[in-house]
């Protein structure tokens, strides 16, 4: 997949905007390509399509937890638990569907025991019933991911975010020193050209770029054509 960098100077080429005078911001090319890719992805994630792309998703080990007081969490679901954990960090930003977000698994670091995913609303009703605590399951609220009467200090991840840089920022035990321009930009690879397609029209709109009617000629031919 191409990096951050690359799709930002790709949707410039196509706008033939390399060699102006008009510069347009790269972090909002970057955001406007993201927030198509995120529509398409979460459109397939509706449909359980994406999984056979395995390349879109990350593995991050060594997410670690935090201790969380019950009895000033303000979460009410969480206050009738034995012991709440909480990531250390936020999460990085994920995608929904009807069927959850893109946090498909949380593990122990060791990879032999595994949370499962829920809602509060379900831990609520779940947590009446005898023989929950025979499951362990994880869940994410206002950005961070919560798992309620476990012990884990460490845990590993595998999911789909658009931003990789704050991924990786997650990990405790990552050494990674790249730019956020150099991480790669999340996108089914069938879609790639219809995203930076549709990421140059907006662009193009937004900064009211006229088309290019002789995209092969430089600024003097141009403007002895004109």
């Amino acid at each position: 997949m191409p990096t951050n960098k690359e799709i930002v100077s790709r949707v410039k080429n196509t706008l033939n905007l390399v060699n102006k005078d008009m510069d347009v911001n790269g972090r909002f090319i970057l955001h406007t390509a993201q927030n198509i890719s995120i529509s398409y992805i979460s459109k397939r994630l509706r449909s359980r399509s994406l999984y056979r792309q395995d390349n879109l998703f990350t593995t991050v080990p060594c997410v670690e937890l935090i201790d969380i007081d019950v009895f000033s969490c303000d979460i009410v679901e969480f206050k009738s638990c034995k012991k709440l954990k909480r990531s250390k960090k936020k999460l990085p930003e994920l995608i929904y569907s009807r069927y959850g977000s893109s946090l498909k698994e949380v593990t122990a670091i060791d990879g032999l025991y595994e949370f499962k995913p829920s809602t509060l609303s379900q831990y609520r009703r779940d947590s009446q019933r005898a023989g929950f605590s025979d499951y362990k399951y994880f869940y994410v609220k206002n950005g961070y991911l919560w798992i309620p009467d476990s012990e884990q200090e460490l845990v590993e991840l595998y999911l789909l975010t658009p931003d990789l840089y704050d991924l990786y920022e997650m990990s405790e035990c990552q050494d990674d020193c790249k730019s956020a321009w150099d991480y790669e930009f999340i996108v089914p690879s069938d879609l790639l050209e219809q995203v930076i397609s549709e990421t140059a029209q907006k662009i193009s709109i937004r900064y009211q770029i006229p088309t290019d009617e002789n995209p092969n000629l430089d600024s003097n031919q141009k403007t002895q054509t004109a």
